[in-house]
């Protein structure tokens, strides 16, 4: 059990190369309790048999552990419970990839609402688990064990980068905006010009990642926004890919806005990058948990460009 995208499947596949079989919600369709007929079936004809589902509460959990003690006259094994230790941040990351996976790039929320798969979800379906979440106690009928997540990446991703912020880190307004819908109201910030021009001269790869709610409200318009990005990055004399999240806040409903970490995700896996050799540089506190999740390191826009 554990947050959707906290590696359960991964989990359940290794035990299915140990003769397990393996009932998951998701790919059987309908609901959780209805997996119960089948997982009765497989305990009758004496079969070891994994649960792989999030099972949230302990009125969700208790169904199945009835009915396994219902057949335990026959079972040679007591019933477990295998935790997933993997944080809720953790399974945003994981969640991204998927999504990245397999719609080849970030999905809007509008694609997340129409899609079919179970993979599919906004934000808030992470965080509804973590509200409801009762942990498991032996005091049910199982024993419990805590698996810890340990993230492994690609042998592919050995690529690096330095990701930037924009607003306060690259520019910033001279009328005093806080973000800039004119790309002659744009004020290179001291000392940046001459770095990023020298690290893209020694082949590092630079990428943009910027926050743009006012797009949601047309202050600026996208086309605007893309406008100022492009006169920027032309002020900075350098060529850089950027992502933006163009979404209105609260509630978050997108996976694209920091500390989200879909922008990275994205990039990520474009670039096969290896985050332990990236470099996140912001101003915001948002930026630093941008970076946290990502597994990038962090610097503040004002050490890097001192």
């Amino acid at each position: 059990m554990g947050y959707p995208a906290s590696g359960k499947s991964s989990v359940a596949r290794e035990f299915e190369k140990k003769g397990y079989a393996v009932l998951n919600r998701d790919k059987a369709g309908g609901t959780v309790a209805g997996l119960l007929p089948q997982f009765q079936q497989l305990l009758k004809a004496g079969k070891d048999v994994l649960l792989d589902n999030t099972f949230p509460t302990a009125e969700s959990r208790r169904p199945f552990i009835e009915m396994h003690r219902k057949w335990a006259d026959i079972l040679l094994a007591p019933m477990s419970c295998l935790w997933m230790g993997t944080s809720i941040e953790d399974a945003q990351v994981n969640a991204c990839h998927r999504m990245v996976q397999h719609f080849g790039h970030l999905p809007t929320p509008e694609e997340i609402k129409v899609s079919k798969s179970p993979n599919i979800y906004p934000p808030v379906v992470l965080f509804k688990y973590r509200k409801e979440l009762e942990a498991p106690t032996t005091a049910e009928g199982f024993k419990v064990e805590k698996k810890p997540f340990i993230r492994h990446h690609p042998k592919t991703h050995t690529n690096a980068a330095i990701l930037l912020d924009f607003d306060g880190t690259l520019r910033e307004t001279i009328s005093g905006r806080k973000f800039p819908n004119d790309p002659k109201d744009i004020k290179i910030l001291l000392g940046r010009k001459k770095k990023l021009k020298q690290l893209q001269k020694d082949g590092v790869l630079l990428l943009g990642v910027s926050n743009q709610s006012g797009i949601a409200k047309g202050n600026p318009t996208e086309d605007q926004a893309r406008a100022c990005f492009d006169a920027t990055l032309k002020q900075l004399g350098i060529k850089m890919e950027y992502l933006f999240c163009p979404h209105r806040v609260p509630p978050i409903g997108c996976w694209c806005r920091k500390p989200m970490p879909g922008l990275s995700v994205h990039f990520i896996e474009k670039y096969k990058l290896a985050p332990g050799k990236c470099t996140m540089v912001g101003d915001m506190t948002s930026d630093k948990t941008f970076a946290t999740r990502s597994g990038f390191q962090y610097v503040d826009a004002k050490d890097f460009f001192a």
